[in-house]
């Protein structure tokens, strides 16, 4: 038998045709997808705190205002026992630590 010619099938030309052909069924057999995300209760609280902390200032403004005027006219009088007993008390706690 002889075969004259080249107009057979490209076999790489059928197996691209055919590539093609079953992507495009895929495509149209799924639907598109999207993503999601459920946030946990726990983590919902955590957040609820964090954005509670950042509203604290953690500085108490009015008396920082009274400290600082009565130093300015000199009216502020510490209590050096007092002082002296919270610094021996942090230093112990350092050293606990």
């Amino acid at each position: 038998m002889k075969i004259y010619g080249a107009g057979g099938i490209d076999p790489v030309r059928a197996y691209n045709h055919q590539v093609k052909r079953k992507k495009e069924e895929i495509t149209k057999d799924v639907a598109p997808q999207s993503d999601s995300l459920e946030i946990s209760r726990e983590a919902k609280e955590i957040q609820a705190f964090k954005n509670a902390l950042a509203e604290l200032s953690g500085v108490r403004e009015d008396l920082v205002r009274s400290l600082k005027q009565r130093i300015e006219t000199g009216s502020y009088q510490p209590d050096a026992e007092k002082i002296a007993d919270g610094m021996l008390e942090e230093r112990l706690l350092d050293q606990e630590v």
